[in-house]
């Protein structure tokens, strides 16, 4: 072999090496490859979020904006978060302010518009729903020590760009469907099955207009569908707090309550 075509199949093998490298045990342990897939797409992923140093410095979030409801319905709302675990949704309603809220363990609301104005708990359906909202990390940080399992199932198309579909598993068993946008690694959608009216629908989440705050990249635009429902809902985020002070009573359900209804998740 010549001195210059050496150099040219170096070159193409650095630049293989640089992408991604091939290891001859590949062929002989597919699941070994997936596995190396899968972290370098949790790796960008979470760089293309901020990092994760910048994100295991985050112990509270806040974020207030509008919820879109349906008939041209907007809500102003605040939703908090804080690590381990914790969720408290305030919205406004026709004048009165509702609250859904998680301590890590127990639900509760308060829905005036209802006229259910005292804290009750949440049924168990709404339960796994505050829990997955209690997340201000996302289903990929840290998955393996949240006890999370990911599959990769390949590429798919999704509002016109090219996404690597991911299937996460959680502790309890809820599966969720990720797609990472394939240039940026930015979520694009994730998928969920909801029981609603006593049925499992498909509930799906597309992510947008992704912003920099305090050196985290958060999604300012939210849009859900539901299966069967023939209106999108939006989500969308006005501000952002990293870090502000939240007293932990803020999530606990008033003791003035009877009959805690408590999950273990």
């Amino acid at each position: 072999m010549s001195k210059k075509i050496f150099s040219v199949a170096l070159v193409l093998m650095l630049g293989g090496v640089a992408l991604y490298f091939i290891s001859p045990l590949d062929y002989i342990y597919p699941e070994r490859k997936q596995a190396r897939l899968i972290d370098q797409l949790v790796e960008r992923n979470l760089d293309a979020r901020g990092g994760a140093s910048a994100w295991e410095a985050v112990s509270t979030l806040q974020l207030s904006g509008r919820i879109d409801v349906g008939q041209g319905m907007n809500l102003p709302y605040v939703l908090e978060q804080k690590r381990p675990g914790k969720m408290r949704l305030e919205f406004v309603f026709d004048g009165e302010t509702a609250v859904q809220a998680f301590d890590g363990k127990v639900g509760w609301k308060v829905l005036p518009f209802l006229g259910r104005r005292h804290p009750e708990p949440m049924t168990e359906t709404e339960l796994r729903a505050a829990a997955g909202t209690s997340d201000l990390y996302g289903l990929l940080f840290d998955y393996e020590a949240r006890g999370h399992t990911v599959e990769l199932l390949g590429q798919e198309m999704v509002a016109g760009r090219d996404a690597y579909k991911l299937k996460v598993i959680l502790p309890g068993g809820a599966e969720r469907w990720v797609y990472l946008d394939a240039k940026t690694a930015l979520e694009i959608k994730v998928e969920a099955l909801r029981t609603l009216a006593g049925r499992a629908r498909r509930v799906e989440t597309f992510y947008q207009d992704w912003q920099a705050t305090e050196g985290l990249l958060i999604a300012r635009r939210q849009e859900t569908q539901t299966e069967g429902d023939k209106e999108s809902h939006f989500f969308t985020v006005e501000r952002v707090q990293v870090n502000p002070t939240l007293a932990d009573d803020r999530f606990l359900m008033p003791a003035t309550a009877a009959g805690v209804r408590q999950q273990s998740l």
